[in-house]
């Protein structure tokens, strides 16, 4: 289930969020996006930012490809000529 909430810092009690949790528990696991006035960040802030969205790339790109082991003796070489010929012409 997928609701959207606009609350004033004020409403924003612990009782409120208890509310919340018991009508989303049944779900797992409840996100919670908060969005606020804009305001330019630092570089600090800005770097941090970046790199977050980089390891959220990272993650969903390992999801789509996982790890795979090899073998110590393999020709990398070899491999990548193989990746590159396989289907392409």
């Amino acid at each position: 289930m997928e609701a959207t909430f606009v609350v004033k810092p004020e409403e924003l009690t612990s009782e409120w969020l208890e509310q919340l949790k018991s009508h989303f528990a049944d779900d797992g696991t409840i996100t919670i996006t908060a969005t606020g006035p804009d305001k330019s960040l630092s570089a600090e802030e800005q770097r941090a930012v970046n790199q977050r969205a980089m390891f959220k790339r990272l993650q969903e790109t390992k999801k789509i490809y996982p790890t795979r082991t090899i073998e110590a003796d393999v020709d990398i070489n070899k491999l990548i000529d193989k990746m590159h010929w396989e289907g392409n012409h």
